[in-house]
């Protein structure tokens, strides 16, 4: 029945609802009404329906199997038991209906056998099997399967598209190992599936299984030598596995037979990153935005290789491109705000570093760049909030200390300063701490004391007491 139609016959089911009389319907026309309302979630309506319905056709199977489901929908699973025991046909819909009932139940023993019945039903098909595997799904027991599995290849002469829906399914819950059995096993019957070989490959790059990754990518390119996903996945497993200049070469070739020529430039540009090779990755970084001039991502990818190349003002352009195309990548924002810093830019520099994010574990290299930043621009109560912040994280680390002594000391927080003064010194004792560090930490610490003793009588002078 049309959609149109069945909406004409719930309003004349609504309108005598309303009128608090009896019209006419065929049992099949209430299932739909019934139906109608599920579709809407309405289920206590659906409900209503199909009891009105049983008032005319009480022993109406269809109706009364459509009743256990609706109670089920309302969390009623005794009374839906009760409604089910009623019930002499027992078709697969029953089946369905019983096993989801079970299920509700934590009855699992009943549900695998209803499941079992389903399956072993003459009216069984593949696709009522893989309705068994989404509602095992669903409510994550994917572990019924295995008991139900062996009884679906053995009524099937193909199984094939519930095994590969299983095998996905292994694949979502991270059970790779039994998807890789099932992909053979689907492969043993069907060698020629490309998609089979694909999904293998990609179950195997993910265990960082390369070298079988690239063998399947390699079965299923012979039989479909063009496949541009395949091509390019190929390419990623040499990237992943660190075989750079396969990677270029492979990616190659996906440039050669993809229509995403930008995807594939920035592919190829990303191998020649990794092998160092700047240059050749500019090259095709240039490419890829002649042909997409608004991607953030590829000028944010030549201001890194400019930057390793040491053109530092060419990384600023590009940068400068990347947040322009995208103002939301804090860490372009960042990275700008570091090179700006370089180039003594610090008013600019501090806009972008703000955008570095302060949390208790915070990445030290932009956060040590927007203090010195706040330093510079003499923002004292700013650098103090991001100093405290790093020697949370890095107590030992002695330039944060003086740098806080002094903000504090430029902030008029005498008493705060000589707190921090006492503090350094009281770490400088920490030999053993203290040995931990790197070279450059170790001989500022090893000048330490001359330079607390200077601290301790400026103080003094401002605190007018001997510290």
């Amino acid at each position: 029945m049309k959609e149109s139609d069945i909406r004409k016959l719930r309003e004349r089911y609504e309108k005598h609802l309303e009128e608090g009389t009896h019209g006419y319907f065929e049992p099949d026309e209430l299932d739909m009404i019934a139906e109608s309302y599920e579709q809407e979630m309405a289920y206590r309506k659906a409900l209503q329906a199909v009891l009105h319905g049983l008032e005319l056709y009480p022993s109406n199977e269809v109706l009364l199997l459509h009743k256990a489901q609706c109670l089920l929908s309302l969390g009623r699973i005794e009374d839906a038991g009760k409604v089910l025991s009623c019930i002499t046909e027992r078709n697969i819909e029953y089946r369905f209906t019983s096993a989801e009932c079970a299920l509700m139940r934590e009855d699992y023993e009943t549900a695998i056998a209803d499941f079992n019945n389903i399956v072993c039903d003459t009216d069984c098909t593949i696709e009522d099997c893989i309705d068994i595997l989404d509602i095992c799904a669903d409510i994550d027991k994917i572990e019924l399967l295995e008991r139900i599995t062996p009884l679906v290849e053995q009524q099937f002469d193909d199984a094939t598209p519930y095994l590969r829906e299983l095998a996905i399914l292994y694949e979502v819950k991270e059970e790779d190992d039994k998807a890789v059995v099932l992909y053979n096993q689907i492969l043993d019957e069907n060698p020629y599936s490309v998609d089979d070989w694909f999904s293998l490959a990609k179950v195997y790059g993910r265990c960082k299984k390369y070298e079988k990754a690239l063998e399947a990518c390699d079965f299923a390119l012979a039989i479909e030598d063009n496949d541009e996903s395949i091509i390019a996945y190929k390419g990623y497993c040499y990237y992943d596995q660190g075989e750079f200049k396969q990677a270029v070469e492979q990616f190659q070739l996906f440039l050669q037979c993809t229509s995403d020529k930008a995807v594939a430039y920035e592919l190829i540009a990303e191998a020649y990153g990794r092998l160092e090779q700047h240059e050749l990755a500019i090259e095709n970084l240039l490419k890829a935005v002649e042909i997409n001039d608004r991607s953030h991502d590829l000028y944010y990818q030549l201001a890194v290789n400019y930057y390793y190349m040491g053109c530092v003002d060419e990384a600023v352009t590009y940068l400068r491109k990347s947040v322009a195309c995208d103002d939301t990548d804090d860490e372009a924002h960042v990275f700008l705000g570091e090179l700006l810093m370089q180039k003594e830019e610090y008013e600019e520099a501090y806009i972008h570093l703000l955008r570095t994010e302060l949390t208790p574990v915070i990445d030290t290299v932009p956060a040590s760049a927007l203090a010195d930043v706040c330093i510079y621009l003499q923002r004292y109560d700013e650098a103090v909030k991001v100093l405290e912040l790093l020697l949370e994280q890095d107590p030992y680390e002695p330039h944060y200390l003086f740098d806080v002594i002094l903000c504090y000391l430029q902030l008029g927080e005498y008493e705060t300063a000589a707190e921090w003064v006492a503090h350094s010194e009281k770490l400088s004792r920490d030999t053993q701490q203290i040995a931990m560090l790197d070279e450059s930490s170790r001989k500022v610490w090893n000048n330490i004391r001359e330079r607390i003793d200077e601290l301790r009588n400026i103080l003094s002078v401002y605190l007018d007491r001997k510290l």
